[in-house]
């Protein structure tokens, strides 16, 4: 994922549409997030894919992340994805396939805030070419993590584009507040083909302690070294 500058430009694009509980919650999030700099979590990610003519299985993806700031993180995929990139400080590594990989010293990606892993999807579709947005606090839901079930604040995000339909839904804890729950629906009204990614967070600590071989980097078993991009 690219890193995510959302919640920035989401207060500044639709406060004058926003319930003032929504926009307070989403500016405690964005705050939240660009401070977490030393953090780990498990999540579970879910893409949908249809239109006409279209079926595709989901593509579930689990991920494993870490970050201590300044410059070590590691996320590593299973399931669908296979992607892994760890910075142990000092070198970044990357295989998309298990099969290849880099290995640099360039560390552009290894600062990894919180903020850097939530989904981005809607970048697109905030801007000024975009019709403003609506975004309110439309309920209460629970998430279940592994220590425990958090009662969650559920805010909605719609926006419109010429000819396309978007939404996003968040179940973010109002105490800590972290997104646990992000559902991302778009859909082409033109052609019909809908698109949606759940990304639940399994569990989640801002005050982790590491294992030593967190941050360390293991060449996978008959990898060869690519160059890099």
């Amino acid at each position: 994922m690219r890193s995510l500058l959302w919640v920035l430009l989401l207060v500044g694009s639709v406060q004058a549409q926003s319930s003032p509980e929504a926009t307070e919650l989403l500016q405690r999030v964005k705050s939240f997030a660009e401070a977490t700099r030393t953090w780990k979590a498990e999540v579970v990610q879910t893409e949908d894919v249809s239109g006409p003519g279209l079926t595709l299985p989901s593509n579930e993806i689990h991920i494993k992340l870490a970050a201590e700031g300044p410059l070590k993180m590691s996320r590593v995929n299973s399931g669908g994805d296979r992607t892994a990139m760890i910075c142990d400080g000092t070198q970044q590594f990357y295989s998309g396939d298990g099969l290849s990989y880099y290995l640099n010293e360039e560390r552009g990606q290894c600062s990894f805030p919180l903020l850097s892993f939530y989904e981005p999807s809607l970048m697109n579709f905030i801007g000024s070419d975009s019709n403003p947005a609506t975004v309110s606090v439309v309920g209460e839901d629970h998430v279940h993590l592994a220590d425990g079930e958090r009662r969650c604040v559920v805010v909605r995000l719609v926006l419109e584009r010429e000819s396309t339909h978007a939404v996003r839904t968040m179940c973010i804890d109002p105490t800590r507040p972290v997104i646990l729950r992000d559902v991302v629906t778009m859909e082409n009204k033109a052609t019909g083909f809908r698109s949606s990614t759940t990304t639940t967070f399994l569990s989640f600590d801002d005050h982790p302690t590491f294992e030593p071989d967190t941050f360390r980097i293991t060449i996978p078993p008959g990898a060869y070294k690519a160059k890099s991009p």
